[in-house]
C-alpha cells in the first residue's frame, strides 16, 4: 500500500534531490495456497515509495548449507520445489521469503536485489541471539532477509556516488542517477525452478536484476560506452529530449534507463516516456517488444535492444502528462 510512510518518503526524497534511500521490499514472501510459486503482493511500506531504491533477496552462493524453506518455514512454503529448496544453493534465484510486487497501485516492486541467505555480518556483545548461524567468530553470525540484502546495495550505492564525485567530477549526484545507475547495471536472474521464479527483467519478483557495481564504475570492455545524463533539463507536459548514440561494430546490445523523482501522492503525478528507435524497430519503456503502449504507473523505465547491427539509436525522453511542475530525470546508456 501506499501510505503516510511512503508519502513521507516521497515527499523527503523530492525536497532533498541528492538523497537516495534503500528500503528493504520485506520478508513477507509466501506460498500460501500450496501452488509451488511465491504470491503477489506482498512488498511492505515504505519500501511501495516511487522514489526509494527497495531492495528484495536472492540466494547466496552457500550450498553447503542443508536448511530448505519447507523445513524452516513450513507454513509458508508447503509444496514442491520450493519446499525442498536449501536456502542459500543458487545465486541465479530468489529468496522465497522475498517479499514481491506489484504494489497496489500495480508499480513495479522491488526495484533491484542482492543476496540475503546466509550473509555473514556482525553480532551484537549484548545479544543472545544466533542468528541463522553462528560463525566460529563470536563477533559475527550468519543472517537472513531483505535486511541483510539492503545493507549491500546501499554499500554498492556509496561506491557508486563516490565513482561519481571522484572520477566523474559531480559534486552532488542526485538520487534518481544513482537509482538509474544502480538499476541499469543489474543483471537479470535464470531463475530456479521455473520460468516465474524470476522471470525476465522488469518484474516484481526480482525487478530490474541483481545489483553488479562492476557494470558502473568498470573497468569496462572496449566495446563497452556508459553515458549518463542527471537532471539537467525540465520537461513540461509535451516536451521532449532527444539524444543519438552510435552502435559501434563489436557491440550489439544497448540498455536505457530511464528514472525521475517524482512529485509525492499516491500515482503517478509527473508521466515521462521512454522511446528508443534502433534497428527500424520503435520500443517504449518497460513495456514488451512490439507493444505500443506506455508505462502509465512507474517512474522507473528501462528499453534493452539485443543483437543489433551498426548504426544510430534515437533515444527520446517525452513529458506525457505533468501534474505539478516541470519535471527533470536522470538518463543512463550503455552500450556493450
Amino acid at each position: 500500500m501506499y501510505d503516510s510512510q511512503a508519502n513521507e518518503l516521497d515527499t523527503f526524497v523530492y525536497a532533498h534531490r541528492d538523497m537516495l534511500i534503500c528500503f528493504a521490499a520485506g520478508n513477507e514472501g509466501s506460498d500460501k495456497d500450496g501452488n509451488g510459486q511465491v504470491d503477489p503482493n506482498s512488498v511492505t511500506p515504505p519500501g511501495t515509495a516511487k522514489n526509494c531504491l527497495t531492495i528484495g533477496a536472492c540466494e547466496n552462493n552457500r550450498p553447503n548449507e542443508a536448511m530448505t524453506y519447507g523445513r524452516a518455514w513450513p507454513d509458508d512454503f508447503p509444496a514442491t520445489p520450493i519446499s525442498s529448496d536449501r536456502v542459500a544453493n543458487n545465486p541465479e534465484g530468489m529468496v522465497a521469503f522475498s517479499s514481491r510486487g506489484p504494489t497496489n497501485d500495480e508499480r513495479i516492486k522491488p526495484d533491484v536485489v542482492a543476496p540475503g541467505s546466509f550473509i555473514l555480518s556482525t553480532r551484537s556483545r549484548a545479544t543472545k541471539s544466533k542468528g541463522w548461524k553462528l560463525s566460529q567468530d563470536p563477533l559475527y553470525m550468519f543472517e537472513g532477509g531483505t535486511s541483510m540484502a539492503t545493507p549491500l546495495v546501499a554499500g554498492s550505492v556509496a561506491v557508486i556516488r563516490a565513482f561519481l564525485r571522484k572520477s566523474q567530477g559531480l559534486k552532488s549526484p542526485s538520487a534518481a542517477l544513482l537509482k538509474a545507475l544502480i538499476i541499469n547495471g543489474a543483471r537479470s536472474l535464470a531463475g530456479q525452478y521455473h520460468p516465474s521464479e524470476a522471470g525476465s527483467v522488469a518484474n516484481n519478483n526480482q525487478g530490474f536484476g541483481r545489483v553488479d557495481v562492476q557494470a558502473v564504475v568498470g573497468p569496462h570492455a572496449a566495446n563497452e560506452e556508459l553515458q549518463f545524463f542527471d537532471e539537467k533539463k525540465k520537461l513540461d507536459a509535451g516536451d521532449r529530449e532527444d539524444r543519438t548514440v552510435t552502435i559501434p561494430a563489436g557491440s550489439s546490445r544497448l540498455k536505457v534507463t530511464l528514472v525521475w523523482t517524482d512529485p509525492p501522492g499516491e500515482g503517478l503525478q509527473s508521466d515521462l516516456d521512454l522511446v528508443v528507435v534502433a534497428n527500424k524497430q520503435e520500443r517504449h519503456g518497460n513495456m514488451p517488444a512490439g507493444s505500443k503502449d506506455f508505462d502509465r504507473r512507474n517512474n522507473v523505465e528501462q528499453v534493452i535492444f539485443e543483437n543489433l547491427p551498426p548504426g544510430e539509436a534515437v533515444i527520446s525522453v517525452i513529458a506525457h502528462s505533468i501534474a505539478v511542475a516541470p519535471q527533470n530525470y536522470a538518463l543512463v546508456i550503455r552500450v556493450s
